[in-house]
């Protein structure tokens, strides 16, 4: 019995696996890489994904489920959009971490999860470059980044003498 069940499932599975036109390896096949979930890859679309959180608890406030005013936070994240969008790496970098210290500040009246949450958002979906070190101990903590920055100088190095 537990032999023809196994028999029909493999069946039905790999029938299954025809019609929607999979093969067990075809991500490979077309040379791209497989989907690593829980990664540190960042989004292209962070910027988009910032404003659509933002915007998210702003609407909450007009509801009158939590309190505050997002729209500082939502006219700063659209000007953190645009000059990414522009291209310029720089005043991209200063419009998050003054985003980053809105929220640290509670601009707006909002509550303290609210702020939390945005902030834990924003750098989880922003990629690295954007924040300021003292946010990436406070997130990371001064071990990992000090470790991190060690490992970065000797790549370095190691580059450097390879010439």
């Amino acid at each position: 019995m537990n032999r023809t069940i196994a028999f029909h499932s493999a069946v039905v599975l790999l029938g299954g696996w025809n019609l929607l036109g999979l093969a067990p390896a075809h991500g490979f096949s077309n040379g791209l890489e497989p989907v690593v979930w829980n990664s540190n890859q960042k989004s292209p679309a962070w910027a988009e994904e910032l404003l659509g959180q933002v915007v998210t608890y702003q609407t909450m406030a007009e509801k009158k489920l939590i309190p505050g005013s997002f729209q500082a936070y939502v006219d700063q994240t659209s000007k953190i959009r645009e000059l990414h969008r522009a291209g310029n790496r720089r005043a991209t970098y200063d419009g998050v971490n003054e985003r980053m210290v809105m929220l640290e500040a509670r601009v707006g009246g909002i509550d303290e999860h609210s702020a939390d949450a945005l902030w834990d958002f924003c750098y989880r979906v922003t990629p690295d470059e954007f924040h300021a070190r003292d946010r990436h101990i406070r997130a990371k903590g001064a071990d990992t980044v000090k470790e991190h920055e060690e490992f970065m100088r000797n790549m370095e190095e190691r580059a450097g003498m390879s010439f």
